[in-house]
């Protein structure tokens, strides 16, 4: 069976297009940023960050992140995005979880 030919492809050359594709990618132009420099969580540098909270405040500005309800112990967390990774966290573990693995 012989193979198909394709149209070629045709550069997007005209002023027209330009705009759309200016448009369709809302102002970005260049090549996007790689997978591994993009990452979904970065580590803190803050030094007392998500220490246990049995004792007093490490930092000045650190915030109390209690556990989930089952008991989980409360950390130590920088203000910003930490302690809204670990609220986030706390509230996926306090979902009831079905006998079979899956959540209700």
């Amino acid at each position: 069976m012989p193979a198909r030919a394709q149209r070629p492809r045709l550069p997007e050359t005209s002023e027209g297009q330009l705009k759309a594709k200016h448009a369709w990618n809302q102002g970005m132009t260049g090549k996007p940023r790689r997978p591994e420099q993009t990452a979904a969580v970065e580590t803190c540098t803050a030094e007392s960050c998500g220490t246990p909270a049995s004792g007093p405040r490490p930092a000045p500005r650190m915030v109390q992140v209690r556990g989930a309800a089952d008991g989980a112990a409360a950390h130590w967390y920088c203000p910003d995005r930490c302690a809204a990774l670990a609220r986030a966290r706390a509230d996926l573990r306090s979902i009831p979880m079905r006998s079979g693995g899956e959540a209700r």
